[in-house]
């Protein structure tokens, strides 16, 4: 590389990559640390009326009735944003992929609101999800800076969308990949940057805050504290039982979850938003009132963040309590989810994931397994469910290293996570939060069929896309670069590795809804084009 393209490379990619990170990070490492402090705070609050509640007929009437009430604002503030109806990451995909649109304070203010609604209402939804559409919103924001460019948009917001998620699972090292396995399916040193910048820099703010405030800032911090035993070659058969019952039961649960919304859209498409978030409501509130058995509303309905901790430390429940938990929880995140109702699924299929952990655990324990391990099993299979059902293995197996800070049960975690993945695979089931991202599109783009365009550009003096390789550039959605004319050279490009500069001549395929807002984008990153010289064919 040239001196000159160093010079070029630190001023044009570098300096905006930590400066825009550093500064979108601090920003969602201060809202999403609040904001998750309050929802703590509802949680407790909603845990106490339930259980006030339990003893009190009439004061279980006046939840439920409360409950329906709060179903109603919720609906009111979805029709004020309908950005925030259904999960947060699917919807935040979506934005950093170029496949929906939002605005971005509305969303930021709606998203806080409704999911502190969920959370004291008692639904079955994590503030993970919220997070990272929070952390998207805020980076939106950011991206209206005065100096900002607008082909730097959705850079930024997949930095704040990262701090977002890091921040609210205490997992760093998870966020960053999240951006890389997850939203963007892709590894670029461009959008590597900008999370590891942008994650840094939030969860250092959340840290801070934390300390300033003395309160805890990891909501996960207590599976740090459990114990796991390491397993050994002579219990291999451990992780693989475990693995295909995990695949299993995720094939199971992503159908489930497409098949209500197939459900909610076809059969209940005449049903109105309002009375669908009603229903769901005041079944939640139901079955808050009417918990029985060794637990608790808590341990049925909320995120689930404190029943895996129970449930790892192997609390005081038989197998046929955490049987109930688990058919609760499967069908009410499910119905949930469906519902539209605001709120992350991140958490919740956790603790799905280690309800089937602990009834495997029982059964092993039967088989021969060691006791000592029973909470390692727990852990494991929480991790491969969750990969099984977003197919995101690499997420799963880092986010269950940072989440117990255990790495002497890799190898295990790892054939665990495989072999659900691979089952997920071998079944063609499709990943949990693209099926989710494929709803909110088909209703955003209100059933019209796309275009299939091939387009000419020149690469632009001074444009965004000037020095910087194919696979770095965020271009619009289902947009490829075919080919690439440099001077009188022409090359196809599929690796993504040529690096552009003025004067290429590029041939780009693009399916799009709108060829207009399209170009618009193509502009932005190629730089202005001369009327004679955009062609389409």
């Amino acid at each position: 590389m040239k001196r000159k393209d160093y010079k070029s490379y630190f001023k044009n990619v570098i300096v905006p990559v930590f400066v825009y990170g550093a500064f979108t990070g601090l920003l969602v490492g201060t809202v999403v640390y609040f904001f998750k402090w309050v929802a703590e705070w509802l949680t407790e609050q909603s845990e106490k009326i339930y259980e006030y509640a339990h003893n009190y007929w009439y004061i279980a009437v006046a939840v439920v009735a409360g409950v329906a009430l709060l179903a109603v604002v919720s609906y009111f503030l979805q029709k004020w944003s309908p950005e925030t109806v259904g999960g947060g990451i699917p919807r935040a995909e979506g934005v950093l992929r170029g496949l929906l649109t939002f605005r971005w304070l509305r969303t930021g203010i709606a998203v806080i609101l409704n999911s502190w609604i969920s959370f004291f209402a008692g639904l079955p939804l994590g503030s993970e999800g919220p997070s990272v559409l929070l952390g998207t919103a805020i980076g939106g924001g950011t991206c209206k800076l005065p100096l900002s460019h607008n082909s730097w948009d959705r850079y930024i917001m997949t930095g704040g969308a990262c701090a977002g998620f890091a921040v609210a699972t205490s997992a760093p090292v998870t966020g960053i990949l999240f951006a890389l396995e997850e939203t963007h399916k892709r590894f670029t040193p461009m959008i590597f940057l900008m999370a590891l910048s942008s994650v840094l820099f939030g969860v250092t703010a959340s840290n801070l805050w934390s300390m300033a405030l003395g309160q805890h800032s990891l909501p996960l911090g207590a599976l740090f504290k459990v114990t796991l035993a390491n397993l050994s070659m002579k219990e291999i058969w451990v992780p693989i039982l475990l693995g295909v019952a995990v695949g299993g039961l995720a094939i199971g649960y992503n159908h489930l979850v497409f098949w209500i919304g197939k459900f909610y859209d076809t059969k209940l498409k005449k049903v109105p938003q309002w009375a669908r978030l009603v229903i769901v409501f005041v079944l939640t509130a139901v079955i808050g009132v009417l918990a029985f058995g060794n637990f608790n509303g808590a341990d049925a309905l909320f995120g689930g963040g404190g029943l895996i901790v129970k449930v790892a430390d192997r609390a005081n429940f038989s197998w046929k309590i955490v049987f109930v938990l688990l058919v609760i929880r499967f069908f009410m995140i499910a119905f949930s989810t469906g519902s539209g109702a605001t709120g992350g699924v991140f958490i919740p299929m956790l603790s799905i994931g280690a309800l089937v952990g602990a009834l495997l655990g029982n059964a092993f324990v039967a088989m021969g397994m060691d006791e000592t391990l029973f909470s390692t099993v727990v852990m494991i299979s929480m991790s491969a469910f969750m990969g099984a059902t977003t197919r995101a293995p690499l997420t799963a197996l880092v986010f269950m290293l940072e989440s117990t800070w255990n790495f002497s049960n890799l190898f295990y975690v790892a054939i665990t996570v495989f072999l659900s993945y691979f089952l997920c695979e071998i079944f063609k089931v499709e990943p949990l939060y693209d099926v989710l991202l494929e709803r909110m599109t088909d209703k955003q783009n209100g059933g019209k069929e796309p275009s299939i365009v091939k387009v000419v550009y020149t690469v632009q003096q001074g444009a965004f896309a000037v020095g910087k390789a194919v696979r770095d550039v965020l271009w619009p959605a289902n947009t490829k670069v075919s080919e690439i004319v440099a001077g009188d050279v022409s090359r196809m490009d599929d690796d993504g590795e040529r690096k552009l500069y003025a004067g290429d001549v590029l041939t780009i395929i693009t399916q799009t809804f709108d060829i207009s807002a399209t170009e618009a984008e193509l502009d932005e990153i190629l730089g202005k084009q001369p009327d004679e010289a955009t062609k389409q064919t």
